[in-house]
């Protein structure tokens, strides 16, 4: 069975499938064919940009898309990099333990995509705060409505990263089972090959007592 405490302060499977998952959903929220096509199903997608919000969630893109500049890339890269850069520092608190269950795995997915998600997304609401000028009030109410918007979409797509980490969760937990279960296998067979060893005394020990009994035949 492995230790729960050796485990703590390291990010094991569970945790690099969340940080590799996140950094999927970044390049994929990128490749615009992707993002268009999801666009044109689920029109409600396109509201938060309608509305002044940042777009879905923060994209890693090669080149800025469109007529956008480097600063807006920038800014996208930005967010990707506080969005990593939160997932890790989660999963990395000293009392997260790189082998949960799949039922805490699936929690853990779900959380951590949320809060990332918020904080990629909150660096990229204040650059646009900058970039159009806007005015404190103004600024207040996209933050908020960023927070909300943000969480929504980061509890959605933490469902898929959720279901990742619950089944990298899965597959660590046989593997450790099919380890425990050699182990205990081989273990009779290197106590049953130290019995022979311990009796080799006692064979010893009898020799002395049938040399003795020879002098007193022959007296």
């Amino acid at each position: 069975m492995p230790s729960r405490i050796s485990d703590r302060g390291r990010l094991g499977r569970v945790g690099w499938a969340i940080v590799v998952s996140l950094l999927v959903l970044a390049i994929l929220a990128g490749f615009w064919p992707i993002i268009g096509v999801l666009i044109a199903w689920v029109p409600l997608l396109a509201v938060p940009a309608a509305a002044g919000l940042p777009n879905l969630i923060p994209a890693l893109r090669i080149l800025p898309l469109g007529e956008t500049t480097w600063v807006f890339w920038a800014a996208d890269a930005a967010g990707v990099i506080v969005m990593l850069l939160t997932a890790w520092a989660m999963l990395m608190a000293p009392k997260r333990q790189a082998a949960p269950s799949p039922a805490r795995a699936f929690g853990r997915g779900v959380w951590v995509t949320t809060v990332a998600i918020v904080a990629g997304n909150i660096v990229r609401a204040i650059f646009t705060s900058f970039v159009v000028h806007a005015d404190l009030g103004t600024y207040l109410g996209h933050l908020v409505a960023n927070v909300v918007v943000s969480a929504l979409l980061g509890a959605i797509l933490g469902l898929v990263v959720g279901a990742v980490a619950a089944l990298v969760a899965i597959g660590g937990r046989g593997r450790a089972d099919a380890s425990s279960e050699t182990s205990a296998e081989t273990a009779p067979v290197g106590a049953d090959a130290q019995e022979p060893a311990a009796d080799a005394p006692t064979t010893v020990a009898e020799a002395p007592s049938t040399i003795a009994e020879a002098p007193a035949q022959g007296a």
